[in-house]
């Protein structure tokens, strides 16, 4: 979005969101149309979530077609409905792929195995920190879409530029609810990690006024590896295949929808033989798929499990079963081809622009946080890249060294049952460090 779109966007939005009737009825905003075309805001909920802390969701129309929509979430504490206490600072949190911002950041939205303030977002708004999230346009497709051509044209740059407008929103809500305007933290997980850099390196042309993150947070994910790495060589013997699907017309990944049978079978007849692999059961295997290590290399696994003789995966080490289950069960169905290709195009070459031409000018704090047994401390290359000269970084390890394979993983910094003392704590030490 280019400088003068932007400040129409914060300045129509200061004048329609002050109050919410406006903000659920396009009718409302015949400025917006005209400064962005087909931009608006469709709905709000509320929903109070326990004591004080509500989550709001904004669904925002993005462009013309069916599926330009995006969800911006808020998870703050009130004093009363619309009115949150002052707070900290804000930070805005990019789920990765395929994630839906829910399914990853909230999930006891999404299954009743946790408590309802289990989950990073209710632990950073109890402690005063003003709490947002996105969830992309792929990622709302329903599961009965068969025709993706739609889907062409997303890739990377789109949830780029959707990220911004998600800022841009953000702020001026925060405005209008007594927060201030100021710059946000950017939480990026897994793929979210691209999207956190790409928009710090293209705010690097922008002047200071114009600019939205005022701090970085990659979570276990990286943009750029070593030259010879595994990571670097596996995504570029990844592209040519990907690539050649999508010149065939093949424009969706349905990873997602086979992820959600793997959990909705080990939901529904957790007992009966796996049709996917001989000796597991359906629940059996579910575990296997987060507890496994994903090719190709580097190997890594979602979450850390146990495992028998025989390899089959007999529990979950630090998240609890069932609520794996649960979260397979969430994932979205389908990712564009496109972000593929993107993300894999990213890590091959050294200057992929206009995602990475301006990493060696981001000047931004940033934080850098791992799991041993997902990316790790292989993260840790991307932020020397920068010019940043506030780098953090951490990455938990509970195991010994020649037991990674069933370390801390990938998925465990949102999902195990010590993640608020393990990661979301020193998260949130940092960002106050960082206000």
């Amino acid at each position: 979005m280019n400088s003068f779109l932007r400040w129409i966007v914060i300045i129509v939005f200061t004048m329609t969101l002050a109050f919410p009737a406006l903000a659920q009825n396009s009718g409302f905003m015949p400025g917006l149309d005209k400064a962005l075309p087909n931009v608006s805001i469709r709905h709000v909920d509320r929903i109070v979530l326990g004591g004080d802390i509500v989550h709001y969701r904004f669904d925002v129309k993005v462009g013309p077609g069916k599926f330009d929509v995006i969800r911006l979430h808020r998870i703050v504490r009130e004093r009363r409905p619309y009115q949150p206490v002052p707070t900290i600072d804000g930070v805005l949190l990019l789920p990765g792929s395929p994630n839906t911002f829910e399914m990853i950041f909230m999930e006891p939205l999404i299954s009743q195995v946790p408590n309802w303030d289990q989950s990073i977002t209710v632990f950073l708004a109890k402690n005063n920190l003003d709490v947002w999230g996105m969830d992309y346009r792929w990622a709302l497709v329903p599961a009965e879409q068969k025709n993706f051509q739609f889907m062409k044209e997303w890739g990377l740059e789109r949830d780029v530029q959707d990220t911004q407008i998600a800022l841009s929103l953000a702020r001026t809500i925060r405005l209008m609810t007594g927060q201030g305007i100021g710059r946000l933290h950017l939480l990026g997980f897994s793929y979210g990690v691209y999207l956190t850099y790409a928009v710090a390196s293209q705010e690097t042309q922008q002047p200071w006024y114009l600019r939205n993150v005022k701090a970085i947070i990659p979570v276990d994910w990286a943009m750029k590896y070593p030259v010879g790495s595994s990571e670097r060589t596996s995504a570029c013997d990844s592209l040519p295949q990907l690539q050649a699907s999508f010149a065939a017309g093949v424009y969706d990944d349905n990873t997602g929808a086979i992820l959600k049978e793997f959990g909705d079978l080990a939901r529904s007849a957790p007992n009966d033989p796996s049709p996917f692999a001989d000796g597991f059961t359906n629940y059996q295997f579910a575990l296997f798929v987060g507890a496994s290590p994903s090719p190709p290399p580097p190997l890594w696994h979602f979450v850390g499990g146990y495992f028998d003789d025989a390899g089959i995966t007999t529990g979950l080490r630090f998240t609890d079963s069932w609520l794996w289950v649960d979260v397979l069960r969430a994932v979205p169905p389908y990712v564009p081809m496109h972000v593929d290709i993107d993300a894999n195009t990213v890590i091959c070459y050294d200057v992929v622009p206009p995602f990475d031409d301006h990493l060696s000018e981001i000047t931004l704090p940033i934080l850098y946080v791992g799991a041993r047994g997902g990316t790790g401390q292989d993260g840790y290359y991307a932020t020397t890249l920068t010019a940043s000269q506030d780098i953090t970084k951490f990455t938990v390890q509970l195991l010994s060294d020649d037991q990674q394979a069933f370390d801390f993983g990938h998925a465990d910094q949102f999902t195990a049952k010590h993640a608020d003392k393990l990661v979301w704590k020193p998260i949130l030490d940092w960002i106050v460090a960082h206000r």
